[in-house]
């Protein structure tokens, strides 16, 4: 019987000594501690900066228009943006506009006086292009466009006298051309390394030999522009 009651009791001391040890414990839901000498770090989203524009790919043109012609000049704009397909080729398009404008244009009379007067026009379209460069700035370009004019005809001017005042007066006809060009150049970019083009390039109109040459405004066949200035 003591036997039993020692056996008993040592049981029920067991028992005491690995519940205390389990109220040390912390509970299930608890984090665990980190070990001695190691730390944890937080996890952070990676962020992750937005991809830029490289501007090495393009070619932007500005393409401000000025050009002169005997009584006359065009002013207008005729920006265009190309990309970099393949290696040092370049493919794009753009716009144009170009005011005309004629001053002091002489019409002589039946009497042989002269008299003068001014004229306008206005010529709007587009285009494509490509163009490959060649070595340090040096390129070809093939463009090819189509510009509408809507213009005073200055080539068929008629002469009539008011019969007020027995003044003479210069009726223009209106008329509309739409007139297509393609232009092979040559030439040298200005700001070589630079996405802007400022050019200096000698082109030929492809298309003169079955353009309408009176209203073209390459009435030449050839374009030479230095920076923003065309001269025909």
């Amino acid at each position: 019987m003591k036997r039993v009651l020692m056996l008993f009791s040592l049981l029920a001391f067991s028992f005491a000594i690995l519940k205390a040890q389990d109220d040390e414990l912390p509970p299930p839901s608890s984090n665990p501690q980190p070990q001695t000498g190691l730390s944890v770090q937080p996890t952070w989203h990676q962020y992750t900066k937005k991809k830029q524009i490289d501007l090495s790919n393009y070619l932007i043109e500005p393409g401000l228009h000025v050009s002169f012609m005997q009584g006359g000049y065009n002013i207008g704009a005729s920006p265009y943006l190309g990309y970099r397909i393949w290696k040092n080729l370049y493919a794009g398009g753009g716009v144009t506009y170009l005011y005309t404008g004629y001053h002091n244009i002489g019409y002589p009379d039946a009497s042989g006086a002269i008299h003068y007067t001014n004229a306008s026009g206005n010529t709007y379209g587009g285009g494509v292009f490509f163009q490959y460069n060649i070595w340090h700035g040096f390129f070809v370009r093939d463009k090819f466009e189509i510009l509408h004019r809507t213009m005073d005809d200055v080539y068929d001017a008629t002469l009539n006298v008011n019969p007020v005042n027995n003044a003479t007066m210069i009726n223009f006809p209106k008329i509309q051309k739409t007139i297509p060009d393609m232009m092979l150049g040559a030439g040298y970019n200005l700001l070589q390394t630079k996405s802007i083009f400022i050019p200096v390039m000698f082109s030929y109109n492809a298309l003169y030999s079955v353009t309408d040459k009176l209203y073209s405004i390459y009435p030449h066949g050839w374009d030479v522009q230095v920076g923003i200035i065309d001269i025909f």
